[in-house]
Parts: C-alpha cells; sequence; structure tokens
C-alpha cells in the first residue's frame, strides 16, 4: 500500500466536492475565509478517514504526520523554504488561522508538496485532488498541515496567559496540554476513563542528547504547587470537534480530568518571542514540548516520563526522507533519518 484499498466512494467525493467548490484559480489571490475552511475541512476529513482505516485494520504507521518535509523535496524548486521557516519559526505573526491557511495556499507550499511527494513516491493520485485521500502520502502531509496548525492554536494564546495543544502526548489522541504563563505550569487533561498517568516506562527516545546533562524533572518535589482549575473534572471541545479552545468549565465533547505535570519557571516565560513548538520529535507517536533557552543558548524538550515533564537538553538536525514501504527507486530519495526534529 501506498493506495489504500476500497477506500469509501463517499469520502472521495466529499473531497472532490470541496476542492471544486473552493477551487482557486489564482495563489496570490486567495480570498478571505478560504484558509480557516481549508484547514478546518481536512482536519475533520482526514480525522473521520483514518477512523475508517483503523476500523479495517491497516498499518497506521503508513499514514503517521510526518515530522517535517522530505528533504528532496524542500529542495526542488517550487518549494519556498522562506514560507516553510515563517510557518515553523514565526508562527505568531500570523494573526488568525484564515491567514495562516491561506498563506500556506499562497505560498505553493501545499502544491508544491504534493506535486513533489506525487513524483518522490510514485503517487500519481497526489496530483488528482479528485482521488489524493485514497494515498497513505496524503496523511502523511495532511495530518503535518493540521501539526502546524495545532501549533498555532496553542501559540495564539500566549497573549492571553495561557496556551494548549491537543494531541496524544501519553496515550490518547483526546488529551489536551495547557500551560500557564503566569506561574510556569504546565496541565494535561485527560479523558476520565484513562486518568492517573500509567508508571510504564516510556518508549526511548531517539535522541542526541547534549552531554551527560540528566533530565530534570519538573515540578521538582520543593516547588509551590501552582494554582490549581476550579474544577477537577471539566469538559472541553477536543481537536475532534475541530480544535475549539479548550476552557476549564463545561463546554461539552469529552469529559477530561486534570493534573499538573510540569513546571518550566526556571527556564522563562515560553511567551517572551522564543522559538518554540509542540511536535513529536522523536516519531513515538507522542507529542513533545520543543524550545530554544535563550540564556542557555540550547534548545530543550519536554516529555512525558512517569507522569511529569522531564526537560532535557537536545541537539536538532535536519531530517531526510520518511521512510514509507517500498519507495520507487530514485536518486534524490535516501530512507536515512538523522533527527525527527527540524527548526
Amino acid at each position: 500500500m501506498p493506495t489504500i484499498p476500497d477506500f469509501p466512494a463517499d469520502l472521495l467525493q466529499e473531497h472532490m466536492h470541496w476542492h471544486h467548490q473552493h477551487h482557486v484559480t489564482d495563489p496570490q489571490l486567495v480570498p478571505l475565509g478560504y484558509g480557516l475552511e481549508f484547514l478546518r475541512f481536512h482536519r475533520s476529513f482526514i480525522a473521520r478517514a483514518l477512523a475508517w482505516y483503523r476500523s479495517r485494520g491497516y498499518d497506521p504507521s503508513l499514514v503517521e504526520p510526518w515530522v517535517s518535509v522530505p528533504e528532496p523535496i524542500r529542495r526542488a524548486p517550487c518549494y519556498n523554504r522562506e514560507a516553510e521557516a515563517r510557518i515553523l519559526l514565526r508562527p505568531d505573526t500570523f494573526r488568525s488561522s484564515d491567514e495562516l491557511g491561506r498563506f500556506i495556499e499562497s505560498s505553493s507550499l501545499h502544491g508544491c508538496i504534493h506535486q513533489e511527494a506525487a513524483l518522490l513516491y510514485g503517487e500519481p493520485d497526489l496530483n488528482d485532488l479528485d482521488i489524493a485521500p485514497r494515498s497513505t502520502v496524503f496523511y502523511n502531509i495532511h495530518g503535518m498541515i493540521d501539526r502546524w496548525w495545532q501549533n498555532w492554536e496553542g501559540l495564539g494564546q500566549f497573549r492571553q496567559g495561557t496556551g494548549h495543544w491537543c494531541g496524544k502526548f501519553w496515550e490518547d489522541e483526546r488529551e489536551v496540554l495547557r500551560y500557564h504563563a503566569w506561574d510556569g505550569s504546565w496541565w494535561l487533561g485527560r479523558p476520565e476513563s484513562k486518568t492517573g498517568l500509567r508508571a510504564a516506562e516510556a518508549v526511548s527516545p531517539k535522541r542526541a542528547h547534549t552531554g551527560s546533562v540528566p533530565p530534570e524533572r519538573s515540578p521538582d518535589e520543593h516547588s509551590p504547587t501552582p494554582e490549581r482549575p476550579p474544577n477537577e473534572t471539566v469538559s472541553p471541545e477536543t481537536a475532534q470537534n475541530g480544535g475549539t479552545p479548550p476552557e476549564w468549565g463545561n463546554a461539552g465533547g469529552v469529559s477530561l480530568e486534570w493534573s499538573v505535570v510540569g513546571d518550566s519557571r526556571r527556564y522563562g516565560p515560553m511567551d517572551d518571542g522564543r522559538p518554540f513548538r509542540i511536535w513529536d520529535t522523536d516519531g513515538d507517536g507522542r507529542l513533545e514540548v520543543l524550545f530554544y533557552h535563550p540564556a542557555e543558548r540550547i534548545w530543550r524538550e519536554g516529555k512525558l516520563r512517569d507522569g511529569k515533564l522531564e526537560w532535557t537538553p537536545v541537539r536538532l538536525a535536519r531530517t531526510g526522507q520518511p521512510p514509507l514501504p517500498n519507495p520507487p527507486p530514485s536518486d534524490n530519495a535516501s530512507s536515512r533519518r538523522n533527527r525527527n526534529t527540524r527548526m
């Protein structure tokens, strides 16, 4: 596979109709409202398509979001590296989800990635929006784009003193990680049926630590306990409901239970303009916190282990081409991966 057997015709029709109705003839003239609709539609679409995919027992690793754009695609003449750098390093410069979505289209990132991935993987379906969703590579691409949006959603709230991100930080895609700028605390909201982080050992990360500095667990045992939320159990909207920001009060959707999992005060406020993102940096299917610490001039990663965020120095390296099953031979395609994190 990268072509998904027996892909539902109704989902193909839905995707085809959306793109026909929202066709953009000139990428430089993307209409207002298109960007938000593009992001919302594809978030909902891939969630439903992948629910069907999992129900058939197909290999979930084939449809995981790319951690970054493969290097052979980034070297293509059509690829706009400056646009990519703005999305990854300065998401705070986008005033709205619509502006971000329109930029992904007007910068030709979306079109170029589809075009070059079709060549790289021998997948012509990716160049035909009527049938592109039946390719596993489609979900690699659009899962990554949705992660770009998730990162913006959290950063956009820094100005209000909080940030939140929806996704799998421990064991459930419905989890929500929340940051409080006023006390540097990190809270994890988990579905009620799965409360209490298990003490199972975490998967060993595939990363390069700087020196032999041990991970620093937070909050430390002598730290004051951060202010607790008004209720232990709340009902935020989750990413599956369109990414609506979660609140402490009842908002419908999945009921979550919250616990303090970290404290980053020693590293300063995360809303001070430093490079920052939420990403699966080690390819284990769980999201991590990654930021640059200006005082130390190093990158740090926060990963959940035994119920607490551990802050570890890391080095960043370029990624190569994400491995896919039996890709077509190509002089440009390399399956070697140095690291999953690229800024």
